[in-house]
C-alpha cells in the first residue's frame, strides 16, 4: 500500500491557519481529508471554525501537540492507520506557539511511520502587518518560519508594496530553501500551494542573498586540495532580530556516516541556540543528493534527487544565534571522504 500524505500548517496566532484549512477544504472537495485541530484551550474554538463536511476532525485540547507529542500524536497516527481506507489525506494544523519540528519529527525519524506516512509540506501562514515584530519577540515564529517549505506571506493588502518586498526578502533570508508566496485577503489558491513538494532547493541563489544584506560579513577561503571550485562561506546577522544564518557552500564528496553522528553531539550541546540545519550533501558514495535535517534535537537523512548534470555541491544552511561559523565549516570539513 501507498503511503499517505501529510500537510503540516503552521503559523503563529491570527495569521490566518483555519482560513487556509477551510480553502483547502473548500478548494478540494474530492479529497477526503483526516484533520488533526491542536488546541491549547479546554474548549475547542478553532475546530468549531472548520467547514464541516465528511471529513474527519480530530480535536486536540488542553494541550499544544508539539509538547505532548509522544502519547497523543502516536496514538492519533496508529487509529488513523486502522481505518486508512476511510481517508485520503491527512492535515494537521498546529497551535499558534507550537514548534513544528517536534510535531514533524516521527513523520522524518521514525523508520515505523515512514513506511506509511509521508510528509509532503509544511506551511507556515505569516502575517504581514504583524511577522516582523513577531520575530523581535517570539522565538517560535522564528521557529515556525525555519522549519517551513512553504512561507504564506499573508494579508498583504494591509501594507505597502515596497513593506511586501522588505518582508520576502526577510523571509527568504531566515529560510532559503522555503518557497514566500503572498496572499492578498486570505485568498488561497490551494492548487498553487499543492504544487510545491518538500523537494529541498535554495529558492534564490546563496551568493544573491547574502550580498543584499547590509549586516553582511563574507568570509573566502582557499579551496581545499583537489577542490573543483573555491568554496564560500556566509554569515548574516538579520536587522530585524538575533537571528543568524550561515551558509556554506564546497564540493567535496562528505562521509554521511560519521557526519550525522558528530551533527547528533553537536546538537545535544548546543541545540538551544540552532533552530535550523538543513543541507544538500554530497555524500560519498551517493549518486543522488542526500538531504539532511535537523528535527528538534534530532538528525533525519533522507534521498534527494539525482545530481544529474549539476555539480555536486553541498549546501549548508544553519539557522540560530550565537553560532561561530569558522567552528561550524570545521565541524562539516572534518567529515570530508578520504
Amino acid at each position: 500500500m501507498s503511503t499517505k500524505n501529510i500537510t503540516l500548517i503552521t503559523g503563529f496566532l491570527g495569521a490566518g491557519k483555519t482560513t487556509l484549512l477551510n480553502s483547502i477544504i473548500a478548494q478540494k472537495k474530492q479529497t477526503r481529508f483526516a484533520i488533526i485541530e491542536n488546541e491549547i484551550g479546554e474548549q475547542s474554538i478553532d475546530a468549531e471554525l472548520i467547514i464541516k463536511g465528511n471529513d474527519d476532525i480530530i480535536e486536540l485540547n488542553n494541550g499544544c501537540l508539539c509538547c505532548t507529542l509522544n502519547d497523543n500524536l502516536y496514538d492519533i497516527i496508529n487509529n488513523l492507520w486502522k481505518r486508512n481506507t476511510e481517508w485520503d489525506e491527512v492535515i494537521i494544523e498546529a497551535t499558534g506557539i507550537a514548534n513544528p519540528a517536534n510535531i514533524a519529527h516521527p513523520f522524518l525519524v521514525n523508520p515505523l511511520i515512514i513506511r506509511s506516512f509521508t510528509l509532503s509540506r509544511v506551511i507556515c501562514v505569516v502575517d504581514a502587518e504583524l511577522i516582523e515584530d513577531q520575530l523581535k519577540d517570539t522565538e517560535e515564529a522564528i521557529l515556525q518560519i525555519a522549519f517551513s517549505d512553504i512561507i504564506l506571506l499573508n494579508k498583504t493588502q494591509k501594507v505597502n508594496l515596497d513593506y511586501v518586498a522588505v518582508l520576502q526578502n526577510i523571509l527568504t533570508q531566515i529560510n532559503p530553501f522555503a518557497t514566500v508566496l503572498q496572499v492578498n485577503q486570505n485568498d488561497f489558491k490551494v492548487d498553487e500551494l499543492y504544487q510545491h513538494q518538500r523537494t529541498p532547493d535554495f529558492k534564490t541563489n546563496p551568493k544573491t542573498f547574502m550580498a543584499n544584506n547590509g549586516m553582511l560579513t563574507l568570509s573566502n577561503h582557499s579551496p581545499q586540495k583537489n577542490s573543483l571550485i573555491a568554496p564560500k562561506s556566509s554569515h548574516v546577522k538579520h536587522q530585524h532580530s538575533n537571528i543568524e544564518t550561515i551558509f556554506i557552500s564546497f564540493p567535496e564528496a562528505l562521509d554521511i556516516e560519521t557526519l550525522h553522528h558528530r551533527l547528533f553531539v553537536f546538537l545535544l550541546i548546543q541545540a538551544k541556540d540552532v533552530y535550523r540545519i538543513k543541507a544538500i550533501v554530497n555524500g560519498k558514495e551517493h549518486h543522488k543528493k542526500v538531504i539532511l535535517q535537523s528535527v528538534g534535537n534530532s538528525i533525519a537523512i533522507t534521498e534527494g534527487q539525482e545530481w544529474g548534470n549539476e555539480l555536486p555541491m553541498n549546501k549548508i544552511v544553519i539557522i540560530g544565534k550565537n553560532i561561530k561559523i569558522l567552528s561550524l565549516e570545521k565541524l562539516f570539513r572534518e567529515h570530508i571522504a578520504a
